[in-house]
């Protein structure tokens, strides 16, 4: 078995171009390890060297890198993982420990994946790892920061039940206490017309303690410092911190913190005192979380009337959410709508209560169980927004549905909020400047028209007029000419009533390589007299894709109509103008877009479009066009496109010119598919 990976191993050496490929290996980032079936390592590069601490030559004598609690030094276990891939020949991705030349232990993640031999037998495996260490640090970082912000959650939990002063400073101090752990403290705020610090609420201290702690001066002691200077102070040990000016570790206070309250425009509310029996470090953790509750109360503490106006803020919330003329529901993980507001009851017939419980598949499709696929569902499992448009037959309307996940802190989904809107109208709109856009095009082709339509007429005309005048040589030939060019007419004007007709969108299979050679031609005397050469590069088998054929083809006309409008303004004698289009299958799904599709690429050699502008070109009313133009065609474009759930997006090319890509996939509305 030895010998079998060797030999991949040199076969690999001696192909792939010009850069070997142990040398590829030793020069990656990840650390890479190539394994025989009986657990010896045969390569292992730089950075699986410098993970394991050891060099080339002791590397690869090791066989066990595994620690020993490791399913992995169970035989049994090994010889199964083995037998697995032997079978699923696929790649295998887990996470484990592994330990070091120092016995430390080291978290990795290891992507396995077989070598074959020339037999198709698997040989050995190639292990990719990456030390996770850096990621767990960064993970604890998270954590910390989680717990950070549960404590202010815990502070602003107690902000927002605020009754009065005193309820709500009692609430704020002990919910500080429970989140620090600390033993006891208090709260002071400031007397601006006096200029000192004023106890104002305390708890778990003695009487004599509170009488030595009652009010203090700016500056005096710790608390007075932390007020002039505006940042939390720490004394780890009370008996050795000469900052203190009142004896309070004879009260049995070991360590203590002093948290300025600070409103929104830096102006002191107070101080907050926390104290400990015993000495006590204070992270910079807890430091920076004190300091941020800080913040919080003094902010908290600028609004006197606090209760009312967050029942002012609610109710305003709940007046503008019901004053939206969109309808907008709040809908749990599962469907059920928690809350809706009055535009979406309107919108069915309903009142709000009464859709409060409905699940979204009996409001929109008056199903009782979710469809396959449902935009609420799989907002909840993809943790993205989803749009949809539905068609609501009854009503005779279509309803646009835009959904967002809310996640809560922890990270779960907390339930899904849904937009709809009534987009019948902007339909409507929409599809009259589609239409306007097809007349606007077809001005532009009625010179080709009449070039086309000119030249059989002509045809007809002499060959009728040899005819009348007795001076026909085979009559046959010359009726057969004349059948032929009139169909050539017909064929024409089939062609400019099918593209200008307006009718409603209807799906069906669409050939896009022919609906470009048709495009084209209906384009051709435009193209010739701009002196623009064409050039085709279209698959030979190309897949239908699921799309409305007239939409597809007013995408077709528009682009092509740009590029040429684009070449046009380049003198001939600068560089030929030149014309291409490329078609192809992409059936395997790539990042961004991950269904299986075909690609159009219509390229030009133009001016461009400079970077600036390259993000607003879909932009309705926008044009890079200097002579002018609607600016609507790559807008509705655009439109048409995303309707069939595809893409499109515009590139500089690198000498001149731009390439529009367009991706089309084979099921056209993959929201209701």
């Amino acid at each position: 078995m030895k010998s079998s990976l060797e030999k991949v191993i040199r076969f690999k050496q001696t192909s792939n171009g010009n850069e070997p490929f142990i040398n590829i290996l030793s020069d990656l980032p990840d650390a890479v390890l190539l394994i025989g079936d009986r657990s010896e390592i045969f390569y292992a590069n730089k950075q699986a060297r410098k993970i394991f601490g050891l060099d080339h030559r002791k590397i690869e004598k090791i066989t066990d890198i595994f620690p020993e609690n490791s399913v992995f030094q169970s035989p049994d276990y090994r010889r199964a993982h083995w037998d697995r891939l032997q079978k699923t020949r696929v790649i295998d991705n887990f996470e484990t420990q592994v330990i070091n030349a120092d016995g430390a232990i080291i978290e990795v993640d290891v992507s396995e994946s077989p070598i074959f031999d020339k037999n198709g037998k698997i040989c050995g495996l190639s292990a990719v790892i990456k030390d996770l260490t850096q990621r767990r640090e960064r993970e604890k970082r998270i954590e910390r920061r989680n717990n950070q912000l549960f404590a202010l959650i815990d502070v602003a939990e107690a902000i927002t039940q605020l009754n009065d002063e005193t309820t709500f400073l009692r609430n704020v101090l002990d919910a500080v206490l429970r989140v620090t752990s600390l033993q006891s403290g208090c709260i002071y705020l400031f007397n601006e017309e006096e200029e000192f610090l004023r106890l104002a609420i305390y708890q778990n201290l003695s009487d004599q303690t509170v009488r030595i702690l009652e009010n203090f001066e700016l500056g005096e002691g710790i608390i007075g410092q932390a007020a002039v200077l505006n940042e939390t102070l720490i004394v780890s040990n009370t008996a050795t911190d000469r900052r203190l000016s009142r004896p309070v570790a004879a009260e049995q206070i070991g360590s203590m913190a002093a948290v300025p309250l600070v409103g929104r425009g830096g102006n002191l509310r107070g101080v907050l005192a926390l104290f400990n029996g015993e000495s006590r470090v204070f992270t910079e953790h807890e430091n920076s979380m004190l300091t941020a509750i800080g913040k919080q109360v003094g902010v908290a503490l600028e609004r006197t009337k606090l209760l009312q106006e967050v029942n002012d803020s609610r109710q305003e919330w709940e007046e503008t959410f019901d004053a939206m003329t969109d309808g907008v529901s709040i809908h749990a993980p599962s469907g059920k709508i928690r809350r809706a507001n009055e535009s979406l009851a309107k919108m069915f017939g309903l009142k709000s209560d009464n859709l409060v419980g409905m699940r979204c598949c009996e409001l929109y499709h008056g199903a009782k169980k979710p469809r396959a696929n449902c935009t609420i569902m799989r907002t909840v499992t993809e943790r993205m927004p989803q749009r949809v448009e539905l068609e609501d037959s009854a009503k005779g309307r279509i309803l646009r549905v835009i959904t967002d996940p809310i996640i809560s802190d922890s990270g779960r989904i907390a339930g899904v909020v849904c937009t709809t809107r009534d987009v019948t109208d902007e339909k409507l709109i929409e599809r009259r400047l589609i239409q306007q856009e097809r007349i606007s095009a077809i001005g532009e082709i009625a010179a080709g028209i009449a070039h086309e339509v000119g030249t059989p007429l002509n045809i007809i005309s002499a060959n009728v007029e040899f005819m009348l005048r007795g001076k026909t040589v085979n009559p046959k030939e010359e009726l057969e000419a004349i059948r032929e060019q009139t169909q050539s007419i017909t064929q024409l004007v089939r062609q400019l009533l099918d593209f200008s007709r307006d009718r409603s969108p209807e799906f069906s299979a669409v050939n896009a390589n022919q609906l470009i050679e048709k495009t084209v031609g209906l384009l051709n005397h435009q193209l010739q007299k701009a002196r623009i050469r064409t050039e085709f590069n279209l698959a030979s088998y190309l897949p239908t894709v699921d799309g409305d054929p007239s939409q597809i083809q007013q995408v077709l006309f528009n682009l092509i109509t740009n590029a040429r409008q684009a070449m046009e303004v380049i003198p001939p004698r600068e560089r030929e103008r030149i014309l291409k289009i490329t078609t192809d299958s992409g059936l395997m799904p790539t990042e961004n877009f991950p269904h299986p599709h075909i690609i159009i690429k219509i390229a030009d050699n133009g001016l461009g479009i400079p970077a600036d502008a390259l993000p607003h070109v879909f932009n309705p009313f926008f044009t890079a066009n200097k002579e002018g133009g609607t600016g609507l065609g790559l807008a509705i474009s655009y439109r048409i496109i995303q309707k069939h759930s595809g893409l499109i997006r515009i590139e500089n090319n690198p000498e001149n010119g731009i390439t529009v890509i367009v991706k089309l996939p084979l099921l056209h509305n993959l929201d209701n598919h």
